[in-house]
């Protein structure tokens, strides 16, 4: 059995439910193969929300594959033995000059001669590593709102995906999240660390990566990793109704909340501000705003409260005139 990677898009939510034989294991072949999905649905103008999740229950991704870590580092031991001190200068040198080369990748005749020159080199191991990075990069920078539907084990890679997503819906049972790279000699390298300190703060952060501690669905709804936690049974309902809820607001509105909140970290507050400022004309600009504007109105000359306005707000399409 090969993996399996299936799209499927309705009411402008599309999913891609992933399964990989290999003890459910991340592997580039699969992150490749996601991503070109995610990537052709990320152009789709009928997509507002696209949606994680596995085909197999009991398991989202376990954690990247540890066979082709280790396969990669025979190159890199090499290395390291060769260049001492100078090691770290010259991973971020070949790491800089691999994150330029994949630019390429949507040449495919390209990329197809730059993986055969590379093949058995250090630079094949740094130029997998790019792309893997590059996925997550583009899921958190995704102009659409993105929801992991966790049915299963999310740790080490899987849980980096999560947390890459807006939202994260997991399953309740025997299963984890967890940053479990300390428990097999590892550091988390595709930004878990920093995601747990923006999402749960500096102190659990160290906590859960120094120890690879593992959390239920429950445990980590107390800390607020997740937005549900729920029975396994109701785990594609509940997704479901969050992308719903999602697809029914205005794409540009979320897209800017989206990428100001990412973005704002790295700013000051008067750099953010003048962002907003751009989103905010931008968005009153646009026929959602104008569509918002007049049910508000018609409800309150129907003597409705502006609170009950907003109850209808809430679950009407704001896309919808």
């Amino acid at each position: 059995m090969s993996i399996q990677v299936h799209t499927h898009i309705a009411n402008h939510i599309a999913t891609i439910a992933f399964t990989s034989p290999e003890h459910h294991f991340m592997t580039l072949e699969l992150l490749e193969t996601i991503q070109a999905a995610f990537s052709k649905l990320a152009r789709n103008p009928q997509v507002r929300v696209v949606m994680l999740t596995n085909s197999t229950p009991g398991y989202f991704i376990t954690h990247y594959s540890l066979d082709e870590i280790n396969q990669h580092m025979q190159q890199v031991i090499k290395i390291k033995a060769l260049t001492g001190r100078l090691f770290p200068i010259s991973v971020r040198l070949v790491m800089a000059l691999s994150k330029a080369i994949v630019r390429l990748d949507r040449f495919a005749a390209v990329r197809n001669v730059i993986n055969r020159a590379a093949k058995h080199n250090f630079i094949e191991t740094t130029l997998a590593y790019a792309r893997v990075n590059r996925f997550l990069q583009q899921v958190r920078n995704s102009q659409k709102p993105v929801i992991a539907s966790i049915g299963g084990n999310a740790q080490g890679f899987g849980m980096e995906l999560a947390m890459a997503c807006d939202f994260r819906v997991m399953a309740k049972g025997d299963y984890y999240l967890g940053q479990i790279e300390s428990l097999i000699g590892l550091m988390p390298g595709s930004g878990g660390m920093h995601s747990l300190k923006r999402l749960v703060g500096e102190a659990k952060a160290i906590e859960l990566s120094m120890l690879g501690k593992r959390l239920t669905a429950d445990e980590a709804k107390q800390l607020g990793l997740i937005y549900q936690a729920v029975d396994e049974a109701e785990l594609a309902e509940a997704s479901g109704q969050l992308a719903a809820k999602l697809a029914k607001k205005s794409p540009l509105s979320l897209r800017y909340i989206k990428q100001g909140i990412h973005q704002g970290h790295d700013q000051s507050f008067s750099q953010a501000l003048a962002q907003d400022e751009v989103a905010f004309v931008d968005t009153a600009s646009t026929k959602q705003a104008t569509t918002a504007y007049q049910r508000q109105r018609a409800s309150v000359a129907q003597g409705q409260t502006i609170n009950v306005a907003f109850d209808h707000q809430e679950v009407s399409d704001i896309n919808k005139e």
